[in-house]
Parts: structure tokens; sequence; C-alpha cells
């Protein structure tokens, strides 16, 4: 995880920011990017790409499912049964929700400094 620190001195690049706000691992950006330029996938196209267990991709799609970076869609079988297909939430959508997300940790910081109380 990214320390604090770095964000608030400046070091830290956008990776790092999501990786903080969103508890991510690097390997769970890594899929999110990869969903971003190929998506709809399944996790089955996805395992042999990043040779780990399906079990592995399936917990890396869940953490970006609970972040709000993807989302899963369920698709039927003609002879019957269904599948589920990943993509990524655009990265514009992500953007955004960055800037909201600054927006209201810069004011919540504002607010905690203006109600200090040395006393």
């Amino acid at each position: 995880m990214v320390e604090p620190q770095k964000i608030l001195s400046g070091e830290a690049s956008c990776r790092d920011i999501v990786k903080c706000i969103y508890g991510l691992t690097d390997f769970e950006l890594t899929i999110y990017k990869k969903l971003i330029k190929q998506s709809p996938l399944r996790a089955d196209d996805l395992a042999p790409v990043f040779k780990k267990d399906r079990s592995t991709i399936y917990r890396a799609l869940q953490k970006l499912i609970s972040a709000g970076l993807a989302f899963r869609d369920t698709k039927s079988i003609e002879r019957g049964g269904y599948y589920h297909v990943y993509s990524a939430v655009a990265p514009e959508q992500l953007k955004d929700r960055l800037h909201r997300c600054a927006d209201d940790w810069f004011e919540n910081m504002n607010k905690a400094i203006d109600d200090f109380d040395l006393a």
C-alpha cells in the first residue's frame, strides 16, 4: 500500500493514488488496465495471460468490482448455462471519482483544521 506521506509530498503517481484510495495491489491494477484495453473478458481469458490460477483472477476481479472499478455481465449459453464477462469502468469515470475524492478529502481536512482545539 502507498504511504500517505508519498501522496502528501507530491511524489505519488496517479497509479499510487488509485492504489491508496481503493486499497489495490499492483496486480489488481494491472488487471484493471487489461480490462480497459480489451474488455469484456472472461476470467478464463485472463488466467493464461497472467499465468495465474482462475481463483486468483476471480479474487482480483471481485476486488475491482467492490471498488467500483469494474463490473460483471452475465451471458447465456444457447444450450443452457451462463458465464461472466468483466469490463472496466472508463478511465474518465475513474478520474472524475478521484477528483471528487480529493476534493472531499481536502474539504474534510480543512474542516478538521478549522475545528482544531489545543485546549
